[in-house]
């Protein structure tokens, strides 16, 4: 049993290593670590180089809300910057449900009989991480280029300092600021929404498959197990929502906000089309992994809630029987939602779009940022 629940570990490693980063004890240390104080700290050290680039990052968007002649954008930026780390933070509190949630996966896979292809869904995974990695660091190498780093620089340069030692130190804040605060929040928002949107597919899969396996009922099969997997997923569903629908509620938010910016700026401001054009399409990959998945959960726990429901009329010999024991155990309704106030539907995402377009032409009727 040990080492099965260990290959559905292994097909989520590498969101559990970037959990790790972000300061997340979700991946079994080593024995032999915990006796090698060097060997420790090693394991160690990237979390605390996750907590210090998350503090400087603070410090150098407090800069530029403090000094900069333009604050709305450095503000936007700093507010997601605070509810990234208390997002991250909370997260942190829950390491030990972020694997009790893949266990119980497992367990309702062994009951459900599934023979789903791990190594697949390794590789999907692999790949959301790899490819929104390479985005990021695109994203953050043509941000040096861009305009709006130059005028970020010159800023800088032409501000009146009280000593040649601090014009030293401060000339650095440019390069710091381009590297530390999108590299925590981007750790940060990689790692949950792969977590968070590939778990849902997940549970999607064997809502389905117990959806399947009431459909092709025969009477003298067993009800028990669908009973108690239907059960065991719709606890996952709850323990999903309860752990992590504040960090859903950011990464919409974050994703939001980034959208506007990213397409403000390609309408109205700079021609960095390139970084921009992938700017853009890292956050629509944030916002509809959360969206999409959520809300295929969602649609899933309703069919499958539909399916156990016939079950009286499946096995008439136990028709009784069952309608108690459904009544009784699986008649609550479960959803995936952002911050437990709005329900997670496709329709969001054309809803978020909407937003976006009233305020951007909003703000460039007022006279933009």
């Amino acid at each position: 049993m040990e080492e099965r629940l260990n290959s559905i570990e292994k097909s989520f490693l590498p969101i559990l290593l970037l959990f790790h980063i972000t300061g997340l004890e979700c991946v079994r240390k080593n024995a032999c670590l915990n006796q090698a104080r060097f060997h420790s700290f090693i394991w160690e050290s990237p979390r605390y180089l996750f907590r210090l680039l998350q503090c400087i990052g603070i410090v150098t968007e407090v800069f530029s809300v403090v000094f900069l002649p333009e604050k709305k954008q450095p503000a936007a930026i700093f507010i997601l910057a605070s509810l990234q780390i208390i997002t991250n933070l909370q997260v942190c509190r829950s390491g030990k449900q972020i694997r009790v949630i893949l266990m119980k996966l497992w367990k309702c896979k062994q009951m459900l009989q599934c023979d789903r292809n791990e190594q697949k869904f390794k590789a999907s995974i692999l790949s959301y991480c790899f490819v929104m990695m390479v985005m990021f660091i695109s994203y953050t190498l043509l941000y040096r280029f861009s305009n709006e780093f130059r005028m970020y620089q010159n800023f800088i340069e032409n501000f009146d300092y009280n000593s040649q030692k601090l014009n030293q130190y401060f000339m650095l804040i440019p390069e710091i600021r381009s590297f530390a605060n999108p590299t925590t929040t981007s750790l940060g928002l990689i790692s949950l929404t792969a977590y968070y949107g590939f778990v849902c597919f997940y549970i999607k899969f064997l809502f389905n498959r117990i959806e399947e396996k009431i459909r092709h009922l025969n009477k003298d099969c067993s009800y028990v197990l669908l009973i108690q997997s239907y059960l065991e997923l719709t606890s996952i569903m709850k323990s999903l929502d309860d752990y992590l629908s504040f960090s859903a509620f950011v990464i919409v938010l974050s994703a939001m906000f980034g959208l506007f910016f990213i397409n403000f700026n390609i309408i109205f401001l700079t021609g960095d089309f390139l970084r921009n054009f992938i700017g853009e399409i890292w956050f629509l990959v944030l916002l509809c992994m959360v969206i999409l998945s959520a809300s295929a959960v969602n649609s899933a726990f309703i069919t499958a809630k539909e399916a156990i429901q016939s079950l009286p009329w499946k096995i008439p010999q136990y028709h009784t029987k069952l309608k108690v024991m459904i009544r009784s155990e699986c008649i609550t309704d479960i959803s995936l939602t952002l911050w437990k106030t709005y329900k997670i539907e496709r329709s969001l995402i054309f809803g978020a779009m909407g937003t976006l377009v009233t305020y951007g032409i909003l703000l460039a009727t007022l006279g933009g940022l």
